[in-house]
C-alpha cells in the first residue's frame, strides 16, 4: 500500500542496496542475485517514503521510482472467471487501478499532478461507459473522513503552500474520487493503525452550492465531475460543502445503501511494522449470484470486513506476521543457541 521502504532522502548507493534487500525478501531474486521465475505478478504503489509528499517531491524521486517499480498510475482488468485465453481481450469482471496519491493535492511538481488528474478523468470517462464493471482503486493516502471514524483526526500541514504532511487527501479530492470514479472498493495504507469505513454517496444535494462569482451551482455529481482542476482548487470550500451534504462516512457495522445511490468500501491496511502488531491483509473476491443488495458488515472486535455489492462478496481480514517483541525474543534465543550449545558440547567432550 505504498511506503515500500524509507528511501526518499537516501543517496543512490543506499537506495539500490535497499532495493536489492527488498527484492530478496519478496523473493523476486535469489541469493545469487538471479531473478526468481514464477507465476507471481508484482504491482507497486508509491507512498510518501518512496517519493515524498508534494512539498518534497523532486523529479529524481519520481525517475528512480519509475525505473525500479514501474508507473505511478496504471490500470488493468482482472477476470478470474475467464474460461480460456481466447477471451483475453474481453473486459474483465473487475477493473483495478493504482493512483499516485502523493501528487493529487498541492505539489511542487505540477507535471505529475497533471498526469495523475488526467489519469483520473480517463478513469471517470471509462466508468461512465462501463458502470456495470466493479472498480477497485489502490492509493496510498486514505480519503478524507470526519474526526472519530478512524484513529487520527484529519491533519494537513503546508510548507510554501505545498503539502508537507497529510493524514488524508483533501475534502475536494476525496469528493471527486467518490463521485466521479464510484469505486466499489478502495484499498490504501499510510495510517499505521488501519481503518475500515464505508462511504454512502448521494448523486445530488437538496441545497445547491453556489460557486462564488462564477454564477454556477454545484448540485450533482455531474456538476462536480465537469469541474477543471483549477476550479477544484479555486472552489475547494464549496466542494467540501457539497461533499458534506452528499457523502455519509461511517465506521459502524451493518451498513446498507438505503436511500443512497451507491456505496464505497474503504480498507486502510494497518502497518506491517512490528510495533503495530506485525500484520498483513488478505483481500478476497467471490462471485455470489444470491446477493441482491449492497451491504457491509464489520465483525466487532476484529479487523475484518465482509461486504456484498453488484453480485460479488468481498472479504478482508488481517493475518499476523509476527509481533516485534516475539521476533526479537526468537532472534535472541537463536543467537544464544548458536553460541551456548556448541560451548556445552565442547565442555562435555
Amino acid at each position: 500500500m505504498g511506503d515500500i521502504f524509507s528511501s526518499q532522502w537516501v543517496n543512490r548507493q543506499e537506495y539500490y542496496r535497499r532495493i536489492h534487500r527488498f527484492k530478496w525478501i519478496s523473493q523476486q531474486i535469489d541469493s545469487n542475485n538471479k531473478t526468481v521465475q514464477g507465476n507471481h505478478i508484482y504491482y507497486f504503489l508509491a507512498g510518501n517514503h518512496d517519493i515524498g509528499y508534494g512539498e518534497e517531491t523532486r523529479k529524481y524521486h519520481i525517475t528512480r521510482y519509475l525505473n525500479n517499480f514501474g508507473p505511478l498510475n496504471r490500470k488493468w482488468y482482472v477476470d478470474f472467471e475467464r474460461a480460456s485465453d481466447e477471451d483475453a481481450d474481453r473486459p474483465g469482471l473487475h477493473k483495478v487501478a493504482i493512483l499516485n496519491a502523493m501528487n493529487l493535492d498541492a505539489t511542487r511538481n505540477e507535471e505529475y499532478r497533471r498526469e495523475a488528474w488526467d489519469f483520473i478523468r480517463d478513469l471517470a470517462t471509462e466508468r461512465i461507459s462501463r458502470p456495470e464493471i466493479p472498480f477497485i482503486l489502490f492509493l496510498h493516502i486514505p480519503l478524507n473522513k470526519p474526526a472519530g471514524v478512524c484513529e487520527p483526526s484529519p491533519v494537513t500541514r503546508l510548507k510554501d503552500d505545498f503539502i508537507a504532511y497529510q493524514d488524508y487527501l483533501s475534502p475536494a479530492t476525496s469528493a471527486f474520487l467518490l463521485h466521479c470514479l464510484r469505486p466499489t472498493v478502495i484499498l490504501n495504507g499510510h495510517d499505521h493503525n488501519g481503518c475500515l469505513a464505508t462511504h454512502l454517496v448521494r448523486n445530488t444535494t437538496h441545497l445547491p452550492v453556489h460557486l462564488g462569482d462564477s454564477g454556477r451551482y454545484l448540485q450533482s455529481s455531474g456538476d462536480l465531475c465537469s469541474m477543471t482542476l483549477e476550479e477544484l482548487d479555486m472552489h475547494s470550500s464549496e466542494v467540501e460543502a457539497f461533499a458534506e451534504s452528499t457523502v455519509l462516512t461511517s465506521g459502524s457495522s451493518n451498513i446498507t445503501t438505503a436511500d443512497h445511490l451507491w456505496s464505497t468500501i474503504e480498507i486502510t491496511a494497518r502497518s506491517t511494522m512490528g510495533a503495530y502488531g506485525g500484520v498483513t491483509g488478505i483481500f478476497d473476491i467471490k462471485r455470489d449470484h444470491a446477493l441482491d443488495c449492497d451491504s457491509t458488515f464489520y465483525p466487532r472486535g476484529r479487523r475484518e470486513m465482509s461486504a456484498s455489492a453488484d453480485g460479488y462478496k468481498y472479504q478482508y481480514r488481517e493475518v499476523a506476521l509476527g509481533h516485534h517483541i516475539v521476533i526479537r525474543v526468537l532472534l535472541i534465543v537463536d543467537i544464544a543457541s548458536a553460541v551456548i550449545v556448541p560451548a556445552l558440547l565442547l565442555l562435555v567432550k
